[in-house]
């Protein structure tokens, strides 16, 4: 705590003075006074002697806080890292801290009673003459951002925080300020502004180039539906087209097969018969050079052949008897010829739950079926299956032997896949549909359904 200053004890010397000066005019008439009432007056002096000295002591204490406090204000105001100043109400410069002064580049005692105004740049006066007409109207603070300029000239940018101070009669006649240097961040703003602006310009260029690219890419997928659709159109009359060419091969088969039935195979059936009866007739006197049993034998190899090439060109059997007894009897003559594998058949349904138009494709498929397990899978067993299922028909064709990859056939077709690819055609184009499944060493199963 300070001491109190030399001006306050000449004060307290002087109260005391006065106040014995008092005491002693009041002692030379107290003659008059009874002792009773002497004593009485000394005690109350004593008393009220005591309390002024300790209302003294008090004053002389809070006088010292005082000090202190103005003091410590001083202190912090001078030297407080922000600027602050007063202004009057005609906008002269009443207070200024030293921070201030070094902002405004300028010693203190010559900034005192100076225009504020002298140190905003022209083109902030504006906002300047707002701020400060705003600050006086009002109680809360008011804020603003101006450029400034430094007695040399130099301009930086700066943040004023300005509040009223209320005098006489509640009007307020000056104004509290804080300066902030804001140039660095002002800095940081502008250059953010540029890149911001940089970025934009950027985005806006980036944004055409999508759009052109959007473009290009639009039109590449419109002219790759339209590919698409011409691929889906071309692919579908292929199917037409192939589903045409199978009915017309079969018709073709089919008219063949007639032919040979009806001319070639009854004109061969005739010259066995014809010489059947010449050879009983001249058992006795056979004519020499030449064999005629061996001709006969002849005849019906052909005949055999014939048959053999008009039931692949088209099974008589399956026009004359239907198609279970053809699958019946392709099954034993296959079994004759692939003696080495064990064939087993499973038809649970009947002739008329097939429809006349699946016929010949069960018939093929099955035909094709066995053959590609003949030629290729070096299987022991093969079971045929042919069942209703879910009111459809399903044919299935199971073997033991080596099996495939199914994607590797189907990516090289001229190496094994033309087979798997016609069962698939035909199941197509039939209004079918087929699984092919198999894996190498685990057998292959070949499922195709139709829906009657």
């Amino acid at each position: 705590m300070k001491k109190s200053s030399p001006k306050n004890k000449q004060v307290f010397k002087e109260l005391r003075s006065r106040a014995e000066k008092s005491l002693l005019r009041r002692s030379v008439d107290s003659g008059a006074f009874p002792d009773k009432d002497i004593e009485k007056l000394i005690q109350e002096l004593r008393v009220h002697q005591i309390e002024l000295e300790m209302q003294n002591e008090e004053l002389r204490i809070a006088q010292a806080e005082l000090a202190e406090s103005r003091d410590r204000y001083f202190d912090l105001y001078d030297l407080a890292p922000v600027g602050y100043f007063t202004l009057d109400e005609k906008g002269l410069i009443l207070e200024v801290n030293l921070a201030c002064a070094d902002l405004l580049g300028s010693d203190r005692a010559a900034l005192i009673r100076q225009r504020f105004s002298r140190f905003v740049s022209p083109r902030s006066q504006d906002t300047f003459y707002s701020h400060w007409k705003q600050s006086l109207r009002t109680d809360s603070k008011q804020v603003c951002e101006l450029e400034l300029k430094r007695k040399g000239g130099q301009a930086f940018y700066a943040q004023l925080q300005s509040v009223a101070v209320q005098e006489n009669e509640g009007k307020a006649g000056r104004l509290r300020m804080a300066v902030v240097d804001i140039t660095v961040q002002k800095a940081a703003e502008m250059a953010l502004l540029d890149s911001h602006d940089h970025l934009e310009s950027k985005v806006e260029e980036r944004t055409a180039d999508l759009l052109v690219a959007n473009a290009q890419l639009e039109e590449q997928i419109e002219e790759r539906v339209r590919m698409e659709k011409a691929l889906l159109q071309s692919e579908n009359e292929l199917h037409l087209l192939t589903s045409r060419l199978l009915t017309i091969q079969e018709d073709e088969r089919k008219s063949i097969a007639l032919d040979l039935h009806d001319t070639i195979a009854q004109n061969l059936v005739a010259i066995r018969i014809f010489m059947e009866t010449k050879l009983k007739t001249m058992a006795d006197s056979p004519p020499p050079g030449v064999s005629l049993e061996r001709i006969h034998s002849m005849v019906g190899e052909c005949l055999a052949d014939l048959r053999r090439i008009l039931d692949h060109l088209r099974p008589s059997i399956l026009d004359d008897l239907g198609l279970l007894i053809a699958i019946h009897r392709f099954c034993e003559e296959f079994q004759e010829m692939n003696h080495e594998l064990r064939l087993e058949r499973e038809i649970t349904l009947k002739e008329k739950d097939i429809p006349e138009k699946y016929k010949i494709v069960v018939y093929r498929i099955l035909q094709e079926a066995l053959n590609n397990v003949s030629k290729h899978s070096q299987a022991r067993s093969v079971r045929v299956s042919l069942r209703t299922k879910e009111g459809g028909v399903e044919l299935r064709i199971e073997d033991d032997g080596v099996g495939f990859d199914v994607d590797e056939i189907h990516s090289n077709r001229l190496g094994g896949g033309i087979g798997l690819s016609s069962l698939q055609e035909r199941a197509y184009l039939s209004g079918g549909s087929i699984s092919i499944l198999s894996r190498k060493g685990g057998g292959t199963a070949v499922v195709v359904s139709w829906n009657c």
